[in-house]
């Protein structure tokens, strides 16, 4: 489907989660090596957790010692939010090209990473949805928006799900203006949604099936609407995308921080 140019000795982060199964068994596929591992299973052995035959790779709990430990070409990142900010450092600070899926930075971390990557002269892809059909719709809002200027955005996860809104909902509503006048009056705080830029984001959690997920996206002007709907049911969808991001990564300049996969389309 695209040309790659994979790294042979991949690290990995998250090797047994939902996501980061799915691309450590893709980049095994694909004849690479996964160089090390970082998780919560110190000293279990990585192809034991993908279901495979003992490879002599061994988790640790430690980002920082495991990547001093081998000499990975890129790392793949699908952990949590509650450990991402530092692991962008231990990436940074080792000088590691990293694909990072977790998403959950504050915005004032979102504001200050671009300055630490290029100042680091790291190489990041920091991409909140490796979708195929969530980064080209984002193509279309990017243009769609300049007429459409009424617009929301609704994330729709399991209960469990870490951070609301999603980084994908972020990322979507960052794209919209939020130029439409509302003049609705609050009866209820935030019944009107949260405000990414001016545009109202919504999150609902329910027990939808851990790997269900849902983007709603509404641009209005008067007298038109439309509504666009992207459903994922499946953890599957994100491994081509990752596997892309990956294959570019160590091209870009050092100091970059890419921020969705429409870059690399």
């Amino acid at each position: 489907m695209f040309p790659l140019n994979l790294p042979l000795r991949v690290f990995m982060s998250g090797v047994s989660g939902s996501v980061g199964r799915l691309v450590a068994l893709r980049i095994l596929d694909e004849g690479c090596r996964i160089e090390g591992a970082f998780g919560l299973e110190e000293g279990s052995d990585v192809g034991s957790l993908l279901g495979l035959p003992p490879m002599g790779v061994k988790v640790r709990s430690s980002l920082r010692e495991a990547l001093g430990s081998c000499a990975p070409e890129a790392a793949v990142d699908f952990t949590s939010a509650e450990v991402l900010w530092d692991n962008l450092m231990a990436y940074l600070d080792a000088g590691v090209p990293a694909v990072v899926g977790t998403t959950g930075l504050s915005l004032d971390q979102q504001e200050l990473l671009p300055r630490l990557v290029a100042e680091k002269g790291g190489r990041i892809a920091l991409i909140p949805n490796f979708s195929l059909g969530v980064n080209l719709v984002m193509d279309f809002l990017d243009k769609a928006s300049r007429f459409f200027p009424w617009a929301s955005v609704t994330d729709r996860h399991h209960e469990a799900m870490a951070n609301a809104p999603s980084g994908t909902a972020v990322s979507l509503a960052g794209l919209l203006g939020g130029g439409g006048e509302v003049k609705s009056c609050e009866v209820v705080p935030n019944v009107l949604g949260g405000s990414v830029g001016g545009v109202r984001v919504h999150s609902e959690r329910m027990p939808f099936p851990k790997d269900f997920s849902e983007h709603q996206i509404d641009l209005g002007r008067p007298g038109e609407l439309i509504r666009i709907t992207v459903t994922d049911f499946s953890s599957r969808v994100y491994v081509d995308g990752v596997i892309l991001a990956l294959s570019r990564v160590r091209d870009l300049r050092e100091g970059s921080l890419v921020t969705s996969l429409g870059e690399f389309m």
